[in-house]
């Protein structure tokens, strides 16, 4: 067990006023209408708890909004994908219900990988130590036959290499 004491915490900048920053530019990133449609078909598709669709419907959606996906996808009910024209799928990918796929930045996912219940890829933040509360976006690369099991948390710049198993619950600590 962790003592709080061990967690390194920091400060926020001393002048941080929310009020003030601008809305994060997404480089790369498709217009209102093609965001709007996305979050429609993804409440619609991919939302639902009941698994209603198959999962190659379901990759074929994807592709049609701009995602690599290759052959062999399995995708449960209950999986969110931000912007699915920054992600890429390697073939026979397991994605379980209610992932977090939050990808302001490429995602890239090679062959051969399970992304368990409830795992959280997240490829942009907020730079905390910034009194503009800068946004920034990093990407993420998850090598062949990784397993990021449940709840597991991937964040910004993240490369997994290929074989890794990211315990359950571990936050994956990306290279500076």
């Amino acid at each position: 067990m962790i003592n709080e004491t061990e967690i390194p915490m920091k400060a926020t900048h001393p002048d941080l006023d929310l009020s003030r920053f601008p809305p994060a530019e997404i480089q790369g990133n498709r217009n209102f209408f093609w965001r709007a449609a996305w979050l429609l078909v993804s409440a619609i598709f991919f939302q639902l708890p009941l698994p209603l669709l198959p999962s190659a419907v379901k990759s074929t959606v994807l592709r049609a909004f701009g995602a690599r996906i290759c052959d062999g996808a399995v995708i449960k009910p209950r999986v969110t994908i931000k912007y699915p024209w920054f992600l890429e799928v390697g073939k026979n990918v397991w994605i379980g219900e209610m992932v977090w796929i939050d990808n302001p930045g490429q995602v890239t996912i090679g062959a051969n990988v399970c992304l368990s219940q409830g795992a959280y890829i997240v490829t942009g933040n907020h730079d905390y130590s910034d009194a503009g509360f800068a946004f920034f976006a990093r990407p993420v690369t998850i090598g062949e036959r990784v397993w990021v099991c449940a709840r597991a948390i991937i964040p910004p710049g993240s490369d997994i290499a290929p074989g890794t198993i990211v315990p359950i619950g571990a936050v994956w600590r990306a290279k500076p």
